[in-house]
């Protein structure tokens, strides 16, 4: 019995996680009522951000081609169906033959590279086959080279679809696979443009075959840019100079960010594309049908200094200075919604810069000199050399096109010569997941699911906030680590900040000398600034799966809270005599 077969791609260039259904709920009678026994595509796509393309649009996400294979399979027996099938957008020829009904058309498009040894011809649904297995991935703008020769590292080498290996393959034990559906290999820039699909099975048992098939498709490349801001009481920060390493000075006025020891950032090597969680009786497991990705940098192909381009234009950034100062340099932003980017396209709308995915991360340190620069009218300048700040690695695990943000802000803490805020902006599903970190010695990470720390400064009530402690000993609360609610009266003087928490905790009265849970702060204004010790925080080992980015759990050394009521909170970890602190804004 022979049954039309349909296909509908959905170039998703957003994460693999968002697959919803594969299979749409129109039926090939629905579809091709007039078209007799066609076979036809559908597409539409998402972007990084979320936006939806259809048609054109998404066409041109995959520079209108995309390859497929197709494979049935009978009891023991597999068989290739679709041998990679080239799939072309034609301009307005839907409808004009009977296998195009959306512009897509692969009857007598030109063949691949790996091709069959014949024309495409038209398939049909083989109701005798218990499942229909489709892997498909689209070079995008990038220039393929199929001809298994020398590597050319400004095209992108792919290998033949292999189905019999698309559930990955440690052919040398070592833990790492190396073998899969596909390799992929070249530089970032070249990756960027390429596009991998989750694979898609149809089975027999659960009325499929007369469904269409969508295809999702996502980057191989992520998207990372940096800014920073500052809240120093008085001053402006100007004249950041970054550094490549621990002692080495950037001449070229770029941001860099770096790793030490032997950990590096990828820039050019080999993809192996697998598919480990298939079959019926993984249908509702975690990844199921997910393209996986291994990743092998060539021999020259790691580096230990990631460039981020050089700072914003003059016109975006915010004069602190006040007006009979003569000093008219490029200033920082004061917060973190007006921080102040560095990126490939200074002035422009993103600054982001394109960099290879690592799934497991590395840690990425900062150091730089500035200049603090008085802005009361007497110019004075306090030179700052080398301060420093760390990402840890589980908050660099870059995924396939996420887009990532770090936003490190200088501060002023008299317990520490300086802290940085580190935010880490993904696009998931539920929106835009940012994480906020504090650098110092150890760094301190807040986190909350679905945060978005840039327009609600910085969580919102209700919300399971975690505190992560990087490097640092085991987290007890009421032993070296705790949590207080600050308030202050509207006209007061100070500020809550790292510094004026410190000395509420040290020179305030306490309402109990013993065994104080309040400590008050009248300033010059008469007006009281009140810190108290919170009962909310509790000691976790891990981020829960229900709360990380990716719904699955992360192990950690720290703890959780949860406010039900807005306000301003400090979290306070002590190692040795050193005390550290981390402000916690909590809106509604």
């Amino acid at each position: 019995m022979k049954k039309n077969l349909f296909f509908a791609v959905m170039a998703l260039v957003a994460l693999a996680s968002c697959s919803g259904n594969d299979l749409a709920s129109e039926t090939a009678a629905q579809i091709a009522a007039n078209d007799g026994n066609a076979i036809v595509f559908n597409t539409s796509s998402n972007s990084i951000t979320r936006a939806d393309y259809i048609g054109s649009d998404a066409a041109a996400k995959l520079h209108y081609n995309f390859v497929v294979e197709g494979v049935k399979v009978s009891g023991a027996t597999s068989t290739v169906v679709f041998d990679h099938y080239n799939v072309n957008w034609v301009d307005n020829s839907a409808r004009t033959t009977l296998s195009n009904t959306n512009n897509w058309e692969y009857v007598s498009q030109p063949k691949h590279a790996y091709g069959p040894s014949g024309a495409q011809v038209m398939k049909y649904w083989d109701f005798s086959s218990s499942q229909y297995d489709f892997i498909a991935y689209s070079a995008g703008t990038a220039t393929a080279d199929y001809s298994g020769g020398a590597y050319d590292n400004t095209k992108v080498q792919v290998t033949e679809i292999d189905p019999d290996k698309k559930g990955g393959v440690d052919s040398n034990s070592d833990g790492k696979i190396d073998q899969g559906a596909y390799t992929v290999k070249g530089k970032a820039s070249e990756l960027s443009k390429f596009f991998v699909a989750d694979m898609v099975t149809a089975y027999q048992a659960d009325n499929q075959y007369e469904t269409v098939v969508r295809l999702k498709f996502r980057s191989l490349s992520s998207k990372v840019r940096l800014a920073l801001y500052e809240t120093v009481p008085g001053y402006s920060v100007q004249n950041v100079v970054f550094y490549t390493d621990a002692s080495t000075v950037a001449t070229d006025g770029n941001a860099h960010l770096y790793t030490t020891g032997s950990e590096a950032f990828n820039e050019e090597g080999t993809y192996v594309v697998y598919y480990s969680v298939t079959g019926y009786d993984n249908k509702t497991t975690d990844g199921y049908n997910n393209a996986q990705l291994a990743f092998t940098p060539t021999a020259t192909g790691t580096s230990t200094v990631k460039d981020f381009g050089q700072i914003d234009d003059l016109t975006k950034a915010v004069k602190e200075i006040s007006e009979t100062a003569s000093n008219d340099k490029l200033y920082l932003g004061r917060s973190s919604s007006s921080a102040t980017y560095f990126g490939p396209t200074a002035g422009g709308a993103n600054h982001y810069t394109v960099v290879i995915p690592s799934e497991t991360g590395v840690a990425m340190n900062m150091k730089v000199d500035y200049d603090l620069i008085s802005t009361d009218g007497s110019e004075e300048i306090i030179h700052v050399t080398g301060a420093t700040a760390q990402v840890p690695a589980n908050l660099a695990v870059w995924k396939p096109n996420f887009a990532y943000t770090y936003i490190f802000k200088i501060s002023d803490d008299k317990l520490v010569p300086i802290t940085f805020d580190a935010v880490v902006m993904d696009d998931e599903v539920d929106g835009l997941q940012e994480t906020i970190t504090t650098v110092a010695t150890p760094s301190i990470t807040t986190y909350a699911k679905g945060a978005v720390v840039t327009a609600n400064n910085e969580y919102k009530k209700n919300a399971n906030i975690y505190v992560v402690l990087e490097n640092a000993p085991a987290m007890t609360v009421g032993v070296n680590a705790n949590l207080y609610t600050v308030t202050l009266e509207d006209g007061a003087a100070q500020t809550v900040n790292e510094a004026s928490v410190a000395n509420a905790l040290v020179n305030g009265t306490k309402d109990d000398e013993t065994s104080p849970t309040s400590w008050t702060v009248t300033d010059a204004n008469n007006k009281k600034m009140v810190v108290t010790k919170s009962a909310l925080l509790s000691a976790v080992s891990q981020i829960a799966a229900d709360d990380a980015p990716d719904g699955k759990a992360v192990s950690i050394n720290g703890g959780k809270f949860t406010p039900t009521t807005a306000g301003t909170y400090v979290f306070e970890y002590t190692v040795g005599t050193a005390k550290h602190y981390k402000i916690i804004k909590v809106v509604d």
